[in-house]
């Protein structure tokens, strides 16, 4: 399918970006300048993990993120603090994955600080947002890839070892996710994102909505 079975981000969506950066940057992550997404009112954060990265989410719009599906879902799921939103899978041929879920490919684009405009196509992004547990799907050219911008963190950090979610219906992610061997635990549950695990200094670092 054109997937590589890993991780393409994990988002963290925040109610104050400079807030949970410090936070992280004390444990020794590099947390990075992410840019805007202009047509949603969010502006993110990056952790580059090489093969993935972590991505922080706030809203800094908060009229313009109301007007778009986007926006509220951030909106509504940290309205009580800091809260994982969604997850991706990247893969090298979004039309072929798309065409097996019955999706369709959309184009994304985000504003780097240094003036760029960062471009990729994703694919399942409103069904990820109804439902956190399920991945959408991301390709992206190898020189934009945020998980390999130059990264100086200060502790050693490794990949994701973990991402766990819950579910109602364990077949249907194995069917969204095409059976792809990826470290997930998985619960039985409602729909919902729960905490994702990344290597610090050899030692597994859990995040989560109170982490």
């Amino acid at each position: 399918m054109g997937l590589s079975p890993w991780f393409g981000n994990v988002i963290l969506g925040v109610v104050d970006l400079a807030a949970t950066a410090e936070r992280l940057r004390a444990v020794g992550l590099d947390v990075q300048e992410g840019g805007t997404h202009p047509q949603f009112g969010t502006r993110n954060m990056v952790v580059p993990l090489g093969r993935s990265y972590l991505e922080l989410l706030a809203v800094e719009d908060r009229a313009l993120a109301e007007q778009s599906l986007f926006g509220r879902t951030l909106l509504t799921r940290t309205a009580e603090g800091d809260r994982l939103v969604r997850w991706s899978i990247r893969t090298d041929r979004i039309d072929d994955v798309a065409s097996d879920l019955g999706l369709e490919v959309e184009d994304r684009s985000r504003l780097h600080p240094d003036g760029r405009t960062l471009r990729w196509r994703s694919a399942g992004m409103t069904p990820s947002l109804l439902d956190p547990s399920r991945p959408f799907f991301m390709q992206w050219p190898d020189a934009d890839w945020p998980g390999t911008e130059p990264a100086r963190h200060e502790a050693d950090v490794g990949e994701i070892l973990d991402l766990e979610v819950s579910v109602p219906d364990r077949g249907a992610l194995t069917r969204w996710t095409l059976g792809l061997d990826l470290p997930l635990t998985v619960h039985d549950g409602p729909a919902d994102l729960l905490s994702v695990t990344i290597e610090v200094d050899g030692r597994p670092r859990r995040l989560g909505a109170d982490r």
